[in-house]
């Protein structure tokens, strides 16, 4: 265990979207298909880790695109930005100042933050539905499109541009610089909500997602028609009341698919969802939730999870670990526990895992809350070690890692409105 340290024929119009438009993109979209797919914040302790740990995809890093390589770090000592964008040098203990205060009077959760294939570009989302992005290495950001409130991530492209979409939505946004186009829906109905994208790093206009009904979605036209490939996740395997909790598309080997679900922990396929395979996690017989996914980005063998055991839970045991596979999803074993060695690390249902984009031993995860503040996670295979670093935000809804420097991290900082503390018990 880790010891821990602390320190095609589809006609679309786009429209430029102007920083601060409203509900931007209701374009006419004219469409000859090619084929039909088949196929308030009270400020209360559980309240608040529900928001934090809703049921939603891990804001994985894949490092999708593959950034360009004249990447520059962050020449700025404040970041222009609302207060809920900004970057740490020194692993999440101290964050750059930004022009405006952080501790807006609505709740603030960055949920989707990519950098591109572009320099010195990235893309960010939040809860609120604002696209935000950032052309200098993250020292500014303007707001490009605001869509509706909701669950929001970013799938970057080979190109530069990237895919905005929402959890449990049936439509894709491509975002090209500043234009903004609203892709067609797809039958959500028949085939269930996106709950995982991915762009292929290597043929532009690829995309393959997963539905929260189990099934594997592919588009070769950037997202403007989808169609069902494989099999669907054999969730009826489990129970009539397994849950979807995550899924994820290796960028590195397109046809590696992880998915977690409640009960049987994960399933992966090698095969683009031809087959699957239930995941060996915990010990045999063992019933494990598995929350959270991420493939590296580099070697696409090694995947995590952030998963609670109920067997072990059930058994007095705190049943919550960080796992590792090395086989390619086929067999984990834990590296991180919850409250090892009586040190302050907390593994919580869902949220992300930020795997490095350069070093497959690497990964970053969190956890925090608006009384205790947070704690940014960086585990390391090959020194088998945890290092925390802890600072008084309110969370990290998600996190990059500079394509210039892996020291850079680029983050979005929560904010829960309200005079909680942000030390103690939040009594």
């Amino acid at each position: 265990m880790a010891s821990v340290r602390q320190q095609q024929d589809v006609d679309i119009q786009t429209i430029t979207v102007l920083p601060g438009e409203d509900n931007v993109i209701e374009e006419e979209i004219l469409v000859r298909p090619l084929h039909r797919a088949m196929g308030s914040v009270t400020v209360g302790a559980a309240l608040v880790a529900s928001l934090f740990t809703a049921a939603a995809p891990a804001q994985a890093g894949t490092g999708h695109g593959k950034p360009g390589k004249h990447w520059d770090a962050p020449a700025c000592d404040r970041v222009v930005s609302d207060g809920s964008l900004s970057h740490t040098r020194d692993g999440g203990a101290s964050f750059a100042p930004t022009t405006t205060a952080e501790r807006p009077s609505y709740y603030q959760l960055v949920t989707g933050l990519e950098t591109l294939a572009a320099p010195n570009r990235l893309l960010a989302t939040d809860i609120n539905g604002r696209v935000t992005r950032s052309t200098d290495s993250g020292c500014s950001w303007e707001t490009i499109a605001k869509l509706g409130s909701g669950h929001w991530y970013v799938s970057p492209a080979r190109d530069g541009s990237a895919y905005v979409w929402e959890l449990r939505g049936d439509r894709v946004y491509r975002v090209a610089g500043s234009t903004v186009t609203k892709m067609p829906a797809f039958d959500g109905e028949k085939l269930g909500g996106l709950y995982g994208l991915t762009a292929n790093p290597r043929r532009t206009g690829h995309l393959r997602a997963v539905t929260d009904d189990g099934r594997v979605l592919e588009s070769r036209n950037a997202g403007r028609t989808f169609r069902a490939i494989g099999t669907p996740v054999p969730l009826a395997e489990v129970g009539p009341h397994t849950m979807f909790y995550d899924a994820e598309v290796a960028t590195a080997d397109f046809d590696r698919i992880v998915v977690g679900v409640s009960d049987a922990g994960l399933f992966t396929s090698d095969n683009a969802g031809r087959t699957w395979r239930r995941a060996k996690l915990g010990a045999a017989g063992d019933k494990v939730n598995g929350f959270s996914l991420a493939i590296s980005p580099v070697n696409p063998r090694v995947v995590y999870s952030k998963a609670l055991n109920v067997t072990e839970l059930e058994a007095g045991e705190s049943g919550r670990h960080l796992y590792r596979s090395t086989d390619g999803g086929r067999t984990f074993k834990p590296v991180v526990d919850q409250f090892q060695d009586g040190e302050d690390v907390v593994i919580h249902n869902g949220g992300w895992i930020r795997p490095d984009p350069t070093d497959a031993d690497v990964a970053y995860f969190e956890y925090g809350d608006p009384w205790s503040g947070t704690n940014l996670y960086r585990f390391d295979a090959d020194d088998d070690e945890l290092t925390i670093r802890h600072s008084n935000h309110h969370g990290i809804g998600a996190l990059a890692v500079s394509p210039a420097d892996p020291d850079v991290l680029h983050a979005g900082l929560t904010s829960v409105p309200g005079d909680a503390p942000l030390s103690g018990d939040g009594a």
